[in-house]
């Protein structure tokens, strides 16, 4: 009887049975409560669900990969999440609760237009869906790597894919959140006891420290990636995140301006140490596997060296993580497509309960086709990564349109997007171009630039009393 496998299994049917559960708390009768739990979430609820999302495979096995060889410093990849969570929690949180939208692509929809706004549903729709195709070929990875007697690199992202949609499915954000309550209880559990377990297994606190390698990257908190690549993930975080649709939803659920600021403040706490227990870990895999030719195998080669319970544990606490970040983009995808494209653009007076059946029927479909381009056309998947960049220009426009709305202008959104598009292309197509280490760091200036440059040069001025209006789109 495999131990890991049953304590995977067991977590699976909980988190499954945990969404059926909110069905019973609260009637899923509108696209309202489906998609925006009926604006009911609590900020503890906010919390898990944010944190979820923001500590999946690359918070977790991705640390653990760069502490084999770096050190502690690795962990200050969710530090910088949490840096992006803090700025969206005291600057953007309660502003966008009060105002009256569905999505991120909403607030350029009814800013800017039509053509702009859908420019902005479009894109963070690929985006969605390339993270969403990532987590499916994570979700297989894990499983056929963690159990390879029972699931193969296929059959993990055909489990995964399926259990992410019963998930959301299911419960909607409320029961997404809910899910995310135990998920994220999981992953701490997992891998503290993993590191408890390992270190006593390898004779001590002592025994471990005498053992580590030499260097000084090991126990410094900057020296091991290096402070350019530790500012680089801050800055990176601080600007994805005030345009990421993942954070939108559990904040326009709130129950209040109040709870969606102090969730999303709770959430960056919760995000914050994670990434360093992960490295601990990392870090522990150097000593007992030194050499590892794959160091992606860190993680998992010190895993299942474990107690069997302890090891189920690290499994459905690394699986958690990748489970609880694909649930959120899948409501994402959903509330996009339903409310903003078809809803928004092509069939304005659809009935409610239509809206409910559709981002249903939606949700399932954009798993199954993040399941076909995962096992067909991966390749497509690092390319649509490269579109995180265009987080860029949305980022300075929402700061703008909640700080300094008179410089606005009505070319400001299309001209500072396309600023950011001909530099991404430049990035892909010229490699000669690539004078700093991400192409943000090109994208920000520029983005900037343009925008002043409308704000001189177009005196048209834009009007946003349409984002306050009385007739909440939430409420139809």
């Amino acid at each position: 009887m495999n131990i890991p496998l049953i304590i995977v299994i067991l977590y699976m049917l909980m988190i499954v049975g945990i969404a059926y559960y909110s069905t019973k708390l609260t009637k899923t009768s509108t696209s309202k409560d489906y998609l925006l739990a009926g604006q009911r979430l609590p900020w503890y609820l906010i919390a898990v669900m944010v944190t979820g999302n923001a500590v999946g495979g690359s918070s977790t096995v991705g640390v653990a990969q760069n502490a084999y060889t770096s050190g502690i410093s690795a962990g200050w990849y969710t530090g910088a999440w949490a840096a992006g969570a803090v700025v969206f929690g005291l600057f953007i949180s309660a502003k966008v609760r009060k105002m009256n939208i569905n999505t991120v692509s909403e607030i350029f929809l009814k800013s800017f237009g039509k053509v702009n706004g859908t420019i902005a549903i479009v894109i963070q729709v690929i985006i969605l869906f390339g993270i969403n195709a990532l987590q499916i070929v994570a979700g297989g990875a894990l499983l056929s790597t963690l159990l390879p007697e029972f699931f193969n690199f296929t059959s993990g992202m055909i489990a995964s894919t399926m259990v992410y949609i019963l998930v959301s499915f299911i419960g909607g954000l409320l029961g997404a959140s809910m899910a995310n309550l135990v998920n994220v209880i999981v992953i701490y559990l997992g891998l503290i006891v993993a590191v408890i377990a390992a270190i006593t297994q390898m004779g001590g606190v002592s025994t471990v420290a005498a053992a580590i390698p030499t260097g000084n990257q090991w126990t410094n908190l900057v020296s091991g990636m290096g402070p350019g690549v530790l500012l680089g993930w801050v800055i990176t975080m601080i600007i994805n995140t005030p345009a990421n649709q993942t954070l939108y939803q559990p904040t326009l659920g709130a129950i209040d301006e109040k709870h969606a600021k102090k969730g999303m403040l709770s959430a960056a706490v919760l995000i914050f140490p994670i990434g360093f227990v992960a490295a601990a870990l990392g870090i522990l895999a150097a000593i007992q596997f030194p050499g590892l030719e794959n160091s992606a195998m860190a993680l998992p080669a010190l895993t299942i060296t474990l107690n069997p319970i302890i090891a189920g544990m690290v499994f459905a606490g690394l699986w958690a993580a990748d489970v609880s970040t694909a649930i959120a983009l899948l409501l994402g995808i959903s509330s996009i497509v339903t409310k903003n494209i078809i809803v928004g653009l092509i069939y304005k007076d659809m009935p409610d309960k239509k809206q409910l059946i559709i981002s249903k029927v939606v949700l399932i479909l954009s798993a199954l086709m993040g399941l076909f381009v995962a096992m067909n056309i991966s390749g497509i998947i690092s390319f649509l990564m490269q579109l995180l960049t265009l987080y860029t220009p949305y980022t300075l426009l929402i700061f703008a349109i909640l700080y300094a709305p008179k410089i606005l202008r009505k070319s400001t959104c299309f001209l500072t997007v396309l600023s950011a598009m001909v530099v991404m292309v430049i990035w892909i197509a010229v490699p000669q171009s690539h004078i700093v280490s991400q192409a943000v760091y090109l994208c920000l200036p520029i983005s900037a630039l343009v925008m002043a440059l409308t704000t001189i040069f177009d005196k048209r001025m834009v009007d946003l009393t349409v984002l306050y209006t009385a007739a909440s789109p939430q409420n139809k």
